[in-house]
């Protein structure tokens, strides 16, 4: 007779699993926890690893997914306030988005680290594809209201999002280009500015808005990524589940 499983009890085993990962890519980095490691820590057999993953791999996504899920509960609102004009809300976003990913910055660098290493382009490409399938729908929500009110001049507010995702991306791969080098250069915070400026003024130009109006990256959380915490340990006791 087949197995039945709860879904409660299903997902609570699964973000179990999600958990232990999580702490394992920040304490010894992606490449070197193995499947064996989880299971030890958690005390379950093989097979009902497979039972949630069925590969490191997935494990992985399931990590990046709980990320975006997660990511969207904090953008939501942003997007759905009525009292709130559309560049306010872009400005909110990106904001929101930057504070976000520094709340959980050593988690993230070692992730980067996973996703720019050659053998994973593949696996990057999809995960960068299932983040555009969750905030494209958020972002024209936004580009459709600036265009009624009258503060964005494009004509193309579905399309647009592409360009507004591709200049994200773009300002994404720059920093972290910078931010994963191996000896961190004297002027890179100069440098780290100078990127954020030229990709937001792309931005403004692209939906027609005045200069200035939307940063992309706040200074204040440039500065943060530069700062090296003073142990793992340390943010690994005050870093929340993804």
């Amino acid at each position: 007779m087949p197995r039945v499983v709860k879904e409660d009890e299903y997902a609570v085993k699964r973000n179990e699993i999600l958990d232990v990962a999580q702490r394992l890519v920040f304490v010894t980095g992606y490449e070197h926890m193995s499947i064996q490691d989880i299971l030890e820590e958690i005390n379950i057999s093989k097979g009902a690893f497979y039972h949630y993953f069925d590969s490191k791999q997935a494990l992985l996504d399931g990590l990046v997914e709980r990320m975006l899920d997660e990511a969207e509960l904090v953008m939501r609102p942003i997007v759905d306030a009525k009292d709130l004009p559309a560049q306010e809300k872009l400005r909110r976003y990106f904001d929101a988005s930057g504070r976000w990913k520094t709340s959980r910055k050593a988690f993230m660098l070692d992730l980067l680290r996973v996703w720019y290493t050659d053998s994973n382009a593949i696996v990057r490409i999809k995960q960068e594809t299932a983040a555009f399938k969750r905030i494209a729908p958020l972002l024209a929500e936004i580009i459709r209201q600036g265009i009624a009110e009258g503060v964005f001049t494009t004509g193309y507010p579905e399309q647009i999002v592409s360009v507004l995702l591709g200049l994200s991306q773009g300002i994404a791969d720059a920093m972290a280009d910078l931010l994963l080098s191996e000896e961190m250069p004297p002027d890179a915070l100069e440098r780290l500015e100078a990127i954020a400026g030229a990709y937001s003024q792309a931005l403004e130009r692209v939906l027609g808005a005045p200069a200035g109006s939307l940063p992309l990256v706040d200074v204040v959380n440039l500065k943060e990524w530069l700062v090296t915490p003073a142990s793992k340990e340390k943010t690994l006791s005050t870093l929340e589940t993804i």
